[in-house]
């Protein structure tokens, strides 16, 4: 069903989401299993019964097109003049053609639309969003073909593909890497990556450290996290400062 969009949260009062305060909508369903994904309940397209501190509920809550206009127009007022909605995930665009009505009504009222994604998405689906999306943030994480198959179940060329017509269509407005040391941490990542910024020049970065706080979703789902070794603020530093000697706009966020 077109309408049918399955949302695990809306968040306000954001500000790391897109440019000035923003209202965040959590959508279901993911394209990838990222080994430090701190968002389990968001992996499945499907709402999921959950138990957490002896109370059971529900991941995932079906909205109509009207409906979630409705939510979010109700914070328009704290958005001040740079604000607006950012959808994110799991993988915002997987919902894309649900969401296609949300768009097009906030896209008319003058809203400012942004998106968070990993873009291991089909180029039918991104190009309906570029319709209507302002600013896209994508995440950069794996960038050997054969690793990022094996590790996330994600099609590098495919990504590539949809990176670069994002960067030719000036919408790509931030990359965002999640650091884990086994994988995007990795030597050989870090030269991927710093390889794959130059080519990208005047697109800032952020990088930041994955993290366990995710464990009590695990929990709820009935399922282990995974366990790795957090990586320090010093380390973070260090890196970012390699990328911006070589000319990257980088910076190191908390989130």
């Amino acid at each position: 069903m077109k309408n049918r969009i399955i949302i695990t949260n809306i968040q306000r009062m954001c500000f790391h989401d897109g440019p000035g305060i923003r209202t965040t909508v959590f959508l279901k369903g993911c394209t990838l299993r990222c080994p430090w994904c701190s968002n389990p309940e968001n992996l499945s397209p499907l709402p999921e019964d959950y138990e957490k501190d002896g109370i059971h509920g529900v991941y995932g809550r079906e909205y109509t097109a009207d409906e979630l206009v409705k939510m979010v127009l109700k914070d328009r007022d704290f958005w001040g003049t740079e604000g607006g909605v950012t959808f994110s995930g799991g993988e915002a665009l997987m919902q894309t053609e649900a969401l296609e009505d949300v768009f097009r009504e906030l896209k008319n009222r003058g809203v400012h639309l942004a998106v968070e994604t990993a873009l291991f998405v089909p180029e039918g689906l991104l190009e309906k969003a570029m319709s209507y999306i302002d600013d896209f943030i994508v995440d950069v994480k794996i960038l050997e073909s054969s690793l990022c198959r094996e590790v996330l179940g994600g099609n590098l060329e495919l990504y590539l593909r949809n990176v670069s017509r994002l960067y030719e269509s000036g919408r790509l407005k931030l990359f965002r890497v999640p650091c884990c040391r086994e994988y995007t941490f990795s030597e050989r990542n870090r030269e991927l990556l710093m390889s794959f910024f130059q080519k990208y020049t005047g697109i800032p970065v952020q990088i930041f450290a994955i993290h366990s706080l995710g464990e009590k979703k695990y929990q709820s789902l009935g399922r282990a996290m995974w366990k790795v070794e957090e990586l320090g603020w010093e380390a973070l530093e260090t890196y970012c400062r390699e990328l911006q000697q070589a000319g990257i706009l980088a910076e190191v966020i908390r989130i």
